[in-house]
């Protein structure tokens, strides 16, 4: 009995292993036969996805379609056909079959970058503005006991000092030059290296918005760091640079002088 067992038990095993051992090896595809079969398969999936609306395929599917008695009517097909091959709109909106993504036109893009170059525009303008113009010369300047004045201005294509040129002609740009008087009113010395940090800036008819300008001679506003004497007087000068057509009608100036985290402006 106990033969038989092992008989039976060897038999099992040698028709297992001949079995086994036929048969053709798997089918090797090209990969154009595969790109075809994985394109059928993203394809057949979109199709038949409920939740897809965008895409390849709009795959929601109306009460009774899946019936076989079901018959579309004709406006049904005309929307269906409509939805398939969407036209061009007025905004010229496309759709990537691949992502389901919405394609920008070249039309949308120059629209954002228009949008963009507005909005930096904006920004300038509501920077310029923000700022308190309401204080006096003296007030914006903000150098405790001396009182500043600005007695006139120039506009020149180049800055000349003591018979020898300190900014030198820019195409397309114009030097403004302000003149400004001060006079130490207190009753001490006054040292303006403590108020070296100041910035200061100028606005033409309340638009462009310039940086003064770096000049090496020893009375301008923005680097002077000597001191005054009580009772001193001393004449200044603060250049800006703009353009041609910035400085072709000038109505306003206003000065905006930056210190401290705080900006302070006033109407020249």
């Amino acid at each position: 009995m106990k033969t038989n067992r092992i008989l039976l038990l060897a038999s099992v095993l040698c028709f297992s292993l001949i079995a086994t051992g036929c048969g053709e090896p798997l089918y090797e595809m090209t990969s154009e036969e595969e790109a075809i079969i994985t394109l059928y398969a993203s394809k057949a999936v979109a199709k038949f996805n409920k939740n897809q609306v965008i895409g390849i395929a709009n795959a929601r599917v109306k009460k009774g379609e899946l019936d076989d008695e079901y018959v579309p009517d004709e406006d049904q097909e005309d929307q269906e056909n409509q939805e398939e091959v969407p036209e061009e709109t007025s905004t010229e909106e496309l759709i990537d079959p691949e992502t389901g993504e919405p394609i920008a036109s070249e039309e949308s893009e120059d629209m954002e970058s228009s949008d963009e170059g507005a909005t930096g525009e904006t920004s300038n303008d509501e920077e310029s503005s923000s700022a308190d113009t309401g204080y006096s010369f003296t007030n914006a300047v903000g150098i405790e006991g001396v009182e500043f004045t600005c007695s006139e201005f120039d506009v020149t294509s180049e800055y000349k000092a003591s018979s020898s040129f300190v900014l030198t002609q820019i195409k397309g740009k114009k030097y403004l030059v302000l003149y400004i008087e001060a006079e130490n009113k207190s009753d001490s010395a006054v040292d303006f290296s403590k108020n070296s940090n100041r910035e200061y800036s100028l606005s033409l008819n309340g638009g462009e918005k310039s940086k003064s300008q770096y000049t090496p001679v020893s009375n301008d506003l923005s680097t002077f760091k000597g001191s005054m004497k009580p009772g001193e007087k001393k004449s200044f000068i603060i250049v800006f640079s703009f353009s041609n057509s910035a400085v072709e009608s000038i109505s306003s100036l206003e000065l905006y002088v930056t210190s401290d985290g705080s900006t302070r402006g006033t109407t020249i």
